[in-house]
């Protein structure tokens, strides 16, 4: 299936989900039974009216919301992107557990091209995207996730014997010294963490300093024009958190 009949499917999928439309005559509202979205809370988070007795909810309309949750305006600019563009948006959409559309565009990418002093094309995008999150499965957003499906794969994390195994990436990686570190930590500075700031590792759990934290570099034959060095958590490499796991720990 290619990328726009996947997006069709969607909303034909989103579509279905508003037919099960029903009155609970004891709350006195309108509710669904839905089995591919949070339908209550795409109407909510989107302002779709559908509260009135009236209300009708088209084809036409599900395909417009299936096209915002890709990151688009609107339906006719999904039609109208690339193929790298409807790839990587694809891959957004499927892969919303990990990272959000929101978080991509305006979190990751930004402070991705400011490291590099760069604007990625949409083809870089996608490789950095394919290397950084679909290599693994440890990543979780903490974003609002309107598919059901997603929020089981949110809710399941690897076991402690095929994260280890996923983790055997010194191989590829070379550690740097406290020299190089504290440069790479600069580099990040843009995320906005500082050095005596506590952070909390959302893959591993534990908090630490973000002074504490570890830098790894690509050796060389693995390494490609899109790298940078990257900030990982504490324990690395027992747990291959990354900078973006690290949430700060509100101080009391």
């Amino acid at each position: 299936m290619d990328h726009i009949n996947y997006f069709k499917l969607q909303a034909k999928n989103l579509l279905k989900d508003y037919q099960t439309r029903y009155f609970n005559d004891d709350e006195e509202k309108y509710e669904y039974k839905p089995k591919f979205f949070n339908i209550e809370q795409i109407f909510f988070d989107f302002d779709v009216p559908d509260g009135k007795r009236d209300f009708s909810f088209s084809l036409m309309n599900a395909q417009h919301i299936i096209a915002r949750l890709a990151g688009f305006s609107k339906w006719n600019d999904l039609l109208k992107s690339t193929p790298a563009e409807l790839e990587l948006a694809h891959l957004l959409y499927d892969n919303a557990h990990k990272i959000s559309i929101d978080e991509w565009t305006n979190w990751y990418i930004p402070n991705a091209e400011a490291m590099n002093h760069t604007k990625f094309d949409a083809e870089t995008k996608l490789e950095i995207f394919k290397q950084v999150f679909m290599r693994e499965d440890a990543h979780r957003s903490s974003e609002m996730l309107y598919r059901f499906d997603l929020e089981q794969k949110r809710d399941t994390r690897p076991t402690d014997s095929k994260s280890e195994n996923h983790l055997n990436t010194t191989d590829m990686y070379d550690e740097l010294d406290e020299n190089e570190k504290y440069k790479a930590i600069l580099d990040h500075g843009d995320w906005g963490f500082m050095l005596d700031d506590t952070v909390e590792c959302i893959h591993c759990g534990s908090r630490y300093k973000f002074k504490e934290v570890k830098a790894i570099r690509k050796k060389a034959e693995f390494r490609t024009e899109q790298d940078f060095d990257m900030i990982v958590c504490r324990n690395y490499p027992k747990c291959n958190g990354s900078i973006i796991d690290l949430m700060p720990v509100s101080k009391k």
